[in-house]
């Protein structure tokens, strides 16, 4: 239980979850092949910035797929996995650039393929800088199932004058490339990105790739990195030793790798500063990462933050609010919490979860669970009855996870329908999308009986089958 519950909570920091972000066509094109969504999280994804010109960035979006739970067919002298995967970088709810393609994965024999065995995938896209989404669709084609994994990203300038940095790239290896390494090439090095960010018994060493650019080049020019691991709370658990460099040029790759050792199992941060000796002036970076160990006891220090202490809400509040979240969780996590052994556990979880969900880390407010609770007391003030809460309805769940409505078609109770019903429209989703409730027995309790977005119950013929009685 604890390394399912492992694995569900490193997918709840790794992939920023987003109330107001849609799923990309590619979800829908795969309902349209009647494909089926798998249930199963079978693969992450992750992606890292670089600077490619004065006007452009890299962008890098890497995937690991369990090969564990592809489903193979016999061939000759072996089994056979086949699978499609599909990137797209979005912009303004439409596609900006992708990529698509088709890979096999022969073995022996099943037995050969264990849980844990990864299987990495690559992208380079050279974009502006801006605001999009990053959009990976898995096709397992033996099984017929599919699965999306969807977030925002924002690609930030870098700086032409000044020490800048990229993102830390986190890899399971780096090496020197004798030969050509393809897509995992970067500046002569092999490096196989960790899309998890997972480490522990399996792989104990961090390998970690960047870049540092606008260095002052001299005949004696140096620079210094300096490398630290934080946990949760932003405290420095451990220094490593300053490393002096020479300045070989004004761009340089930095590569080195430490050992998880001594860490336990939790959610840590790794820092590297770059300074330029010559002017003195630094650059920052940080990166997320997991540490899991089998049957080692999960431990958090919980967040402060004056509007969230997790150990001064009850019991009753706690449940209440684990049960308020649940439209946001996929069916894994959701089981993961009714596995959680404890009220310890779920404390954890909880204070997890709205972590791992804040835009910005650096303040001792969480806006994400600020803008959630606004639309929960919302939901609950408009749309409870004497038999449910607001948010629990299907009014309440469809403004937890996108707020209120650009505009509602309000139809109260008239004679001619015996019946009323309301139209929630949407316009920044998908492109405008529509939700449809309906007072079926006329108590002012709405039901969904339509919508227009992609994975939401649709039936066209609503109107007919619901007031045609």
């Amino acid at each position: 239980m604890i390394h399912k519950l492992i694995l569900n909570l490193a997918a709840l920091l790794l992939i920023s979850m987003c109330l107001l972000i849609p799923i990309s066509g590619i979800a829908q094109d795969a309902v349209d092949e009647g494909l089926e969504r798998s249930e199963v999280k079978f693969f992450t994804v992750d992606h890292a910035v670089f600077r490619y010109d004065a006007n452009h960035c890299q962008l890098e979006i890497y995937a690991l797929i369990d090969r564990s739970y592809l489903a193979t067919e016999p061939m000759q002298d072996g089994v056979q996995a086949r699978y499609e995967i599909t990137f797209q970088v979005l912009e303004n709810d439409s596609t900006l650039i992708g990529d698509s393609w088709i890979r096999t994965d022969w073995v022996q024999a099943d037995s050969l393929r264990s849980f844990g065995q990864k299987i990495p995938e690559l992208v380079k896209y050279m974009i502006k800088p801006g605001d999009y989404r990053i959009a990976v669709r898995v096709v397992d084609q033996i099984a017929q199932k599919y699965l999306v994994e969807e977030y925002a990203v924002n690609v930030e300038a870098f700086s032409t004058e000044a020490i800048d940095i990229s993102d830390i790239m986190l890899a399971s290896r780096i090496e020197k490339s004798e030969t050509d390494a393809g897509e995992f090439e970067h500046n002569g090095l092999l490096v196989l990105p960790n899309a998890e960010r997972m480490f522990g018994v399996s792989n104990p060493q961090v390998f970690h790739y960047v870049e540092i650019y606008n260095l002052t080049q001299s005949d004696t020019a140096t620079y210094w990195v300096d490398r630290a691991i934080l946990d949760d709370r932003g405290a420095v658990l451990r220094r490593f030793d300053r490393l002096i460099r020479e300045v070989p040029g004004p761009n340089v790759v930095d590569v080195d790798a430490f050992s998880v050792a001594t860490l336990r199992t939790g959610v840590y941060t790794l820092r590297i500063v770059a300074t330029d000796i010559v002017t003195g002036t630094q650059a920052t970076a940080d990166r997320a990462f997991w540490v899991y160990r089998p049957n080692e006891e999960i431990t958090f220090a919980p967040r402060i933050d004056p509007g969230f202490d997790v150990d001064a809400m009850t019991e009753e509040e706690v449940e209440l609010e684990l049960n308020a979240i649940r439209y946001m969780l996929n069916d894994n996590v959701r089981t993961a919490i009714k596995d959680l052994d404890g009220m310890n556990a779920k404390r954890t979880f909880l204070s997890r979860f709205w972590y791992s969900n804040d835009p910005d880390t650096t303040t001792t407010v969480n806006e994400f669970r600020t803008e959630y609770l606004r639309r929960l007391d919302l939901a609950n003030s408009r749309y409870g009855t004497y038999q449910r809460e607001g948010w629990s309805t299907d009014r309440g769940r469809v403004l937890l996870m996108h707020g209120e409505p650009d505009y509602i078609d309000d139809h109260p109770f008239d004679s001619e329908t015996n019946g009323a019903w309301q139209v929630w429209e949407y316009h920044q989703i998908e492109g405008g999308v529509i939700y449809v409730f309906v007072d079926r027995n006329n108590l002012g309790e709405y039901t969904q009986v339509h919508s227009t977005k992609n994975g939401e119950l649709n039936n066209p013929y609503w109107y007919e089958i619901e007031f045609s009685r």
